[in-house]
């Protein structure tokens, strides 16, 4: 699933792409993706902005000029988890668009969901082939107020972020006590929001933790080192525009790269870059769990 530098980096195209465009055009394809609020509401609105909370993103609008009388003169936003295998992907911007074949192929495809058509022919499209994202239109006034957004932990402070930033002290609370494992504490949401299974992976061993410890378990120096790692390998991960590995792409189509980069993640009998012992792969909360035996304790 995309996490914090995949879903920024999609926010930073939006948000350059689309801010003072107006939509012209609702094209509903799978109407079941919309799980609140109406999106013909948005037509004749102006993007204002694009904020993301965790791995959400949210498109403001100006005030609705829809002539439905629900929402005339509303001031709305658009909610968006693109979730496993979601997609946003604009089209008809001046620059020179290198739209990956593998990862997106012909827009509209059959994965098209909606398009949002603007007054100047750009045109934004979301694509999901397993259909696990979803879309809400809300009041601007009750998005950081609405349930999934208000249960979100704070989140390490690499980029622009809708919520609080998660703090060494902050971290140290979080921890404290704690007899889950660290790396499934490191993916639970409501406790710090962002961070998913690479980076999880990745931070602990960039900071030598095992990720089978308790939480609890870790000194005041790993606590440190460890939230030292996660910021470097979240801001190594918007570096390289975020991790292609399975259908990200960003704003205009194309694929990151910080997988090619990656330092535990998915190299599961390779040799490890600090040691050369071969990185091993466990199950940790049901997820797919890499780290050195040697370098990790």
């Amino acid at each position: 699933m995309p996490e914090l530098p995949e879903v920024e980096t999609i926010r930073l195209g939006l948000e350059k792409y689309l801010v003072g465009k107006k939509v012209e055009k609702i094209e509903l394809r799978l109407p079941k993706i919309v799980l609140e609020g109406s999106l013909y509401g948005l037509v004749g609105a102006m993007v204002e902005r694009v904020r993301r909370f965790g791995k959400v993103l949210v498109l403001d609008f100006s005030p609705s000029a829809s002539d439905d009388p629900m929402t005339a003169g509303q001031v709305l936003s658009l909610v968006c988890h693109i979730k496993l295998t979601g997609q946003l992907v604009l089209t008809g911007v001046s620059q020179v668009v290198q739209v990956s074949r593998d990862k997106v192929g012909t827009l509209p495809n059959p994965w098209t969901h909606l398009i949002v058509h603007f007054q100047d022919g750009v045109k934004l499209f979301y694509n999901d082939i397993r259909q696990f994202g979803w879309i809400r239109v809300l009041p601007s006034s009750e998005v950081q107020n609405f349930k999934f957004i208000n249960e979100l932990g704070p989140e390490p402070d690499i980029a622009q972020a809708g919520g609080g930033a998660l703090t060494l002290e902050s971290l140290r609370r979080i921890l404290a006590g704690k007899k889950t494992s660290i790396k499934t504490l490191l993916l639970d949401q409501s406790r710090i929001g962002g961070v998913g299974n690479i980076y999880a992976n990745d931070g602990l061993f960039l900071a030598g933790i095992d990720p089978k410890r308790a939480a609890g378990s870790l000194t005041s120096k790993e606590v440190e080192d460890l939230y030292d790692a996660l910021l470097t390998v979240l801001k190594r991960g918007l570096e390289y525009g975020g991790a292609s590995e399975l259908t990200y792409v960003n704003a205009l189509g194309g694929e990151g790269e910080y997988q090619k980069h990656f330092l535990v993640y998915a190299q599961n009998r390779k040799p490890c870059k600090k040691c050369g012992t071969k990185i091993e792969k466990i199950k940790l909360g049901g997820r797919g769990t890499y780290f050195c035996p040697e370098c990790q304790k």
